[in-house]
């Protein structure tokens, strides 16, 4: 072989040697010798003027002379090669060349260990993730952006459906339809790489049964960065959730009977207290304006000395409830002592609320409940103080706001009661 070539050939790394058309070797480079050298090998046997192919076991003898005879272009063969003290891996190739117008071939042994490592610890966590998927107490899933399942894991019988009912499917199709939009908004979230996030939702069982599942996800991209999926590991929660739902339904069972008059049904002075506290603080920050109405039953005292507690008591409920009805859906109607009830209107001004709590005097009135020993109506009455504040006023606390619908409440039952002052 021209010196030239056999340049070339000895700048390469991988052992590299040419055959002719019988498969003995013509030529190699000097890795070929190192690696003979190193690994106990016999150039009588390998090197140049040795017949390669009588060496090499059947199925590789085969393949090469398939290319010798230009009956295939080129044969590949992976094989191991350990050494005494590390694991190696090579890459047989060979591919057609002419020499002197006659067939011959190139063989190349390349280094694949460190390829091949990878592969084999690629394969060796799937083995281990497959095996804690298949074998878990939790529903593990995979799925595509759209949230389409790819894959799930086979032992979860508590849902009752088999893998290939729900590869391909969408969550839509089993989520109850309230908890529809959880899904929506992990579906529009932007997926933040390697983060991972809870959601709690109910899960349509084949059964037609639904239980409460957490799911925790995580969004990873694919080797291309570019496709990505969703691994999701699930549970049934629904012992713990319905606790929790149970455990929410008493606490708001305990707040309305906290914060509610037993008598009447509207709010108590103790959640008065709180909201109005809470609602006027809010119409200062945003500079709105904000009324309080105070209601007092007209000659209550004269009511119950002629009907009796249990008729006052009714009485009581009666008037409640036509308060209640008469506000708006943002307003509150408390009761805060005796006979007397507190109305608080956010966003209102002075002359909405004189409005208002006028048109709730004659419908207090016009509930026709008869009162003969009242000094102004043959039917129960109610007297009101209103006190506003405008969106621009000048700062008072609550206390002071009180105080002065109070007062307007003391000028209404000066001028005669059944009416309304400011």
């Amino acid at each position: 072989m021209q010196p030239f070539n056999l340049a070339v050939l000895d700048s390469l790394v991988d052992q590299i040697a040419v055959l002719d058309h019988e498969g003995v070797i013509i030529a190699h480079n000097q890795s070929w010798i190192n690696f003979s050298n190193e690994n106990g090998g016999n150039l009588r046997k390998n090197g140049v003027g040795a017949n390669y192919v009588a060496v090499c076991p059947e199925d590789i003898k085969n393949g090469i002379m398939q290319v010798l005879a230009g009956k295939s272009d080129h044969f590949t063969y992976e094989y191991p090669c350990h050494s005494t003290h590390e694991y190696r891996w090579f890459l047989l190739r060979v591919t057609p060349i002419k020499i002197n117008e006659r067939s011959g071939a190139v063989v190349s042994h390349v280094n694949i260990t460190d390829r091949k490592l990878l592969e084999i610890g690629v394969e060796r966590k799937e083995r281990l993730y497959r095996h804690i998927a298949e074998n878990s107490t939790d529903f593990i899933s995979l799925h595509t952006r759209d949230g389409a399942y790819t894959y799930v894991s086979p032992n979860y019988s508590l849902l009752g459906y088999s893998s290939s009912e729900l590869v391909g499917k969408s969550p839509h199709d089993f989520i109850h339809e309230d908890d529809i939009q959880k899904i929506n908004d992990l579906n529009d979230d932007p997926y933040t790489i390697g983060e991972t996030k809870t959601s709690t939702y109910r899960f349509r069982c084949k059964n037609g049964r639904y239980i409460w599942m957490e799911s925790k996800y995580k969004f990873v991209l694919s080797n291309d960065d570019v496709a990505g999926e969703m691994i999701c590991v699930s549970r049934d929660v629904t012992k713990n959730k319905q606790k929790l739902i149970a455990l929410e339904e008493e606490k708001q069972s305990l707040r309305k009977t906290v914060y509610t008059d037993s008598l009447t049904g509207v709010s108590n002075r103790r959640y008065f207290k709180r909201q109005f506290k809470k609602m006027y603080q809010q119409s200062l920050q945003d500079c709105t304006p904000f009324s309080l109405v105070i209601i007092d039953i007209d000659y209550f005292k004269q009511y119950n000395d002629t009907y009796g507690h249990q008729k006052g008591d009714e009485c009581l409920s009666k008037v409640a409830n036509a308060l209640a009805r008469g506000v708006r859906e943002n307003d509150t109607v408390c009761r805060i002592g005796g006979e007397e009830f507190c109305m608080i209107f956010p966003h209102t001004n002075k002359e909405k609320a004189i409005s208002l709590a006028e048109r709730i005097c004659r419908k207090v009135e016009g509930l026709q409940i008869p009162h003969h020993n009242s000094a102004v109506s043959k039917f129960v009455t109610v007297s009101a103080g209103v006190s506003s504040t405008s969106g621009s006023f000048e700062y008072a606390n609550e206390k002071e706001l009180f105080r002065l619908a109070d007062q307007a409440l003391y000028s209404a039952k000066k001028d005669g009661r059944n009416c309304v002052r400011f």
